[in-house]
């Protein structure tokens, strides 16, 4: 009788600890970014947005067993929506459960979406990836894992929000985007490429995904960054399969106030980033409304 507890208390000490969801410490770079910045901020441009009230946290588990955090806001005239896929390391600043200082350029200006009557679903890395090098393995970003975590968020979006969705991938999250384009979910409508890593490691999945929805290229004509050098775009967009692609070419903003690829550049879209999401906004609703 005594073995059989023993056995039971076993085994349930065991699936709890199953359970219990993969999970990393999150590595947070604000500190890295934004004080040098602060300081070459002479135009007061907005660096970061933190959590909103009326903004929300949810997680979701993914088969492979990691959570992912999702900040959500639903704004009650909401007819659309769209689910950023982060560029560079893809870890928020969350802090207590609430985002903190995100300072690239879809979580510093997610708040212009809403008054264009969108929903926004901002995507954490994966809790087993939140450490310095976060997600920014490009090369990872193409793979079946990245692709289950995806899927997760998608799903669980779906549940929450009954409208039509667009997904917008920035720098790395192109790669993201291009991944989760594969499973062809019929709530996705559209998809969104901001300073796109067309160069790199894993970026051949870009030119190899069949997207059955209308893609929206954006790209500032001053990008120097390495994986995203203006000079390439043309050849980028024509190696993408797209029922149909538009390309919203930006200009002007303010002087970088980091390296090329930064958050504070014009791969960024640097004080440019309310016209350039007003522009976006208005491609995809004259797509979804048709």
């Amino acid at each position: 009788m005594k073995l059989r507890i023993i056995l039971i208390t076993l085994l349930a000490i065991t699936c709890q600890t199953f359970a219990q969801p993969i999970k990393v410490n999150r590595f947070d770079d604000a500190d890295e970014f934004l004080p040098k910045a602060e300081q070459r901020n002479k135009n007061k441009i907005r660096l970061f947005l933190r959590q909103q009230d009326e903004e929300t946290l949810f997680k979701v588990t993914s088969p492979r067993n990691v959570t992912i955090d999702v900040i959500s806001n639903v704004p009650a005239n909401a007819e659309y929506g769209v689910i950023f896929l982060l560029g560079g390391t893809s870890v928020l600043s969350i802090v207590n459960e609430r985002l903190d200082r995100s300072f690239s350029f879809q979580p510093r200006s997610r708040d212009y979406w809403w008054k264009n009557k969108f929903a926004t679903f901002l995507v954490d890395a994966p809790s087993d990836r939140l450490d310095k090098n976060g997600i920014g393995d490009t090369l990872w970003r193409t793979g079946k894992d990245h692709q289950a975590d995806l899927q997760a968020v998608v799903l669980e979006i779906e549940k929450r929000f009954k409208m039509p969705l667009v997904i917008h991938g920035h720098s790395n999250g192109a790669i993201s985007n291009a991944n989760i384009a594969q499973l062809k979910n019929p709530s996705v409508k559209a998809f969104i490429y901001s300073g796109s890593a067309f160069m790199g490691r894993g970026a051949d999945i870009l030119s190899r995904v069949e997207h059955t929805t209308p893609v929206l290229i954006i790209h500032h004509r001053s990008d120097r960054c390495s994986v995203s050098p203006s000079n390439g775009v043309a050849n980028f967009v024509e190696r993408l399969i797209a029922p149909e692609k538009v390309t919203l070419w930006v200009e002007g903003g303010v002087d970088a106030m980091s390296g090329d690829c930064g958050p504070f550049a014009p791969h960024s879209f640097i004080g440019r980033e309310e016209a350039t999401i007003n522009s976006a906004a208005e491609q995809i609703k004259q797509w979804l409304h048709k």
